[in-house]
């Protein structure tokens, strides 16, 4: 079961971002539109949220299965591995305490006791520079993934289609994000994918430890391409 960890939550992960985004209102460009939209569905907003904060444990699980499962990885492509397993953990932080967060501040002010124009200016206000520690955590969440599919690559764990798939599909969620709800859907929809795949191949190299621990070093399964 410890080897086949990594793949499981990335994937669940990966699965519950996937619905979280894609019952989210919260469409438009301007912050009167999103408002209107958010106001309108308030429940399916609680709902994302919900799964929002779930996806975001499972990814910071997901990255603790991950060290424990490559921790003895070495040569090319080990360091890379390291540091985008943290910055893995730190972009589920950000799905729970900021998008998640976010989420829960648009159901404050859209209730009926806040008028729709104080809301609004609060909504546009955003957070001031006590909220810049927790932004750095967007970055990690966009950056992590990419590191990991290219140590996994150098260690010759995996092939290209990792990588790629990361890159299309976040790349396709933010041209996309608050304006084009199909696209949003396709973005997260092929990141899970990648997440699943970054697991799979982490979980095959376990699996394969564990079948031919010689020397403590495993014989390789072959890379998805």
């Amino acid at each position: 079961m410890k080897s086949r960890s990594p793949v499981i939550l990335l994937c669940a992960a990966g699965l519950t971002w996937l619905l979280g985004q894609a019952v989210l209102p919260d469409m438009g460009l301007q912050t009167s539109e999103r408002y209107d939209a958010v106001a309108s569905a308030r429940n399916l907003e609680a709902l994302s949220a919900g799964l929002l904060v779930i996806a975001g444990c499972l990814l910071v699980l997901g990255a603790l299965a991950l060290t424990r499962t490559l921790v003895d990885v070495r040569g090319p492509g080990a360091r890379l591995i390291r540091a985008g397993t943290p910055m893995l953990a730190l972009g589920g932080v950000w799905l729970v305490a900021g998008r998640a967060a976010f989420n829960m501040v648009f159901l404050r002010v859209t209730t009926d006791d806040v008028p729709r124009t104080v809301a609004i200016s609060t909504l546009d206000a955003g957070g001031g520079a006590e909220f810049i520690p927790l932004l750095l955590t967007l970055p990690c969440l966009l950056l992590g993934p990419v590191l990991l599919a290219l140590g996994l690559r150098r260690a010759g764990l995996a092939g290209w289609l990792p990588l790629v798939a990361w890159v299309v599909g976040i790349g396709t969620f933010l041209a996309t994000e608050f304006t084009i709800k199909v696209g949003e859907i396709a973005g997260i929809g092929i990141a899970a994918v990648a997440l699943t795949l970054i697991g799979w191949s982490a979980s095959g190299r376990a699996a394969a430890f564990d079948l031919d621990p010689t020397n403590g070093v495993a014989s390789e399964p072959a890379p998805i391409t």
